[in-house]
Parts: structure tokens; C-alpha cells; sequence
């Protein structure tokens, strides 16, 4: 795992007076689960937009698979999986239409029936995906984000909103692929879930990245060993 995949050196992004993203230096190692936390408004999408290709930085530079983003972006997009917060389909458009839909865009693909059958899907296929619940909308999202079998998942909060339950079924969906070696990138707002799932945490606050570790490290450095994920965003994410 010391195969870095993502390299951002000294990124930037402002919009307007606020700097979204803010000096920041961050690999991402081949094969591991790597989550990003902050307050609302801290900079997170952003970055991951930045590593996406779906916003270009003011300054700084973003190397994805060993390829610069700015020469390289179509390239890119044919190795990467997004799953955004809401994904914007069609109104009238069925699971099995969007699968089949979304698997034209790309020149590799996976086996689609194998993707439904992890994710179990098949009793949806014929569903629209706007009539689908929180739950089985986010997995048919990661199954859109999976078509191309790409070597770098990105999830921007792919558990937001749901139940207890679809949060727990989701994420042994995402480690049946983390199992497969995929590199895995996620912001959430569920600590326990970083704590958990997740083999580093970025904390970035007002645009800067002012922690990135192991999760029981980051516990151990900064509360002594005595607390939880959710202790140390409220320190170092949220205090002023």
C-alpha cells in the first residue's frame, strides 16, 4: 500500500473570499479507504472535486494514477467511479435504463449483472430510480459509480440521510469492493463510520488540512487514547 494514486500538492481553490481549499498537500495510497471530515462549509467537496477533475484549482498541482489532471482528464475519468450527493438523472428513468445508460459512457466495463447481483438490486431493475428509497437510491448511485470497474471510488457522503440499518447494508457493499483493492475516498459526517471503515482521516477545517492519520492515531495524539472519532472532530474540526 505505499503506492501513492492521488498526489495534490499545494492546492488552492477560492470562491469569491473564501477559500475553499487552502495550501493543500495530501497522497492517497493505492488500496486504502480514506475518509474526509470537516464542518459544513470546510473544504471537503471541494477537494474531492479536485481529485474528481470536476473543479480545476487556482493554484497547486493534482497528479491521479501518475497522470497530471489538467493533461490527462479524459483519460482519468475512463479509471475513476463518482458517487455524488445527489446524483441527477432523468425523472422517468428505470434502475436497469440508468446501469445500461451509464455503462455506454466508458470503453472498460464490468459485468452489470454481477454489480446487481452485490448490490442487490434485482428486484429494482424495473423501478424508477426517483421512486426508490434513500437507501436504494445511494446503492444504485455506487452501482453507476461501479459500471466502468474503476480503480478509485469517490463517495461524497453515501450514507447522509439514511437509516441505521441502509447505512450498515451500504457500507458492506463499499468494503465488499475495498476487499477487491479498490482505492476508496469518502467525506461523511458520521464519525463512527470513519472510525470504523476507514483506514486514514483528513480533518480540514476553513480550507486547510490540519490532521491526516490513522484513526486510533489521531485519538492517541490528541486526547491521550481517552475518546472517540467524534471527540476529535468536535476538537480539531469544529473548536475555534
Amino acid at each position: 500500500m505505499n503506492q501513492n494514486v492521488i498526489e495534490l500538492t499545494n492546492i488552492s481553490k477560492s470562491y469569491g473570499d473564501v477559500k475553499a481549499a487552502d495550501g493543500i498537500t495530501l497522497q492517497v495510497k493505492k488500496g486504502e479507504v480514506l475518509g474526509i471530515i470537516g464542518a459544513n462549509g470546510a473544504g471537503k467537496s471541494t477537494t474531492l472535486e479536485i481529485m474528481m477533475g470536476i473543479r480545476k484549482p487556482d493554484t497547486g498541482t493534482v497528479k491521479v494514477l501518475g497522470m497530471n489532471i489538467e493533461n490527462a482528464s479524459n483519460e482519468i475519468k475512463q479509471k475513476i467511479g463518482i458517487q455524488l450527493q445527489q446524483t441527477a438523472l432523468y425523472d422517468r428513468i428505470k434502475v436497469k435504463e440508468a446501469l445500461k445508460l451509464f455503462s455506454s459512457y466508458y470503453d472498460k466495463k464490468r459485468d452489470i449483472q454481477e454489480i446487481i447481483e452485490t448490490l442487490g438490486l434485482q428486484p429494482y431493475l424495473n423501478k424508477y430510480v426517483k421512486n426508490l428509497s434513500g437507501g436504494w437510491q445511494q446503492r444504485t448511485s455506487l452501482a453507476l459509480a461501479l459500471v466502468n470497474d474503476p480503480e478509485i471510488i469517490f463517495l461524497d457522503e453515501p450514507t447522509t440521510g439514511l437509516d441505521p440499518q441502509a447505512r450498515r447494508d451500504l457500507w458492506s457493499c463499499i468494503n465488499h469492493y475495498r476487499d477487491e483493492g479498490k482505492t476508496i475516498l469518502l467525506s461523511t459526517h458520521y464519525m463512527d463510520e470513519a472510525q470504523k471503515h476507514c483506514d486514514r482521516i483528513a480533518i480540514i477545517k476553513k480550507g486547510k488540512l490540519v490532521a491526516c492519520d490513522q484513526p486510533q492515531n489521531l485519538i492517541d495524539s490528541y486526547l491521550q487514547g481517552a475518546g472517540t472519532m467524534e471527540d476529535v472532530y468536535l476538537k480539531y474540526a469544529v473548536s475555534q
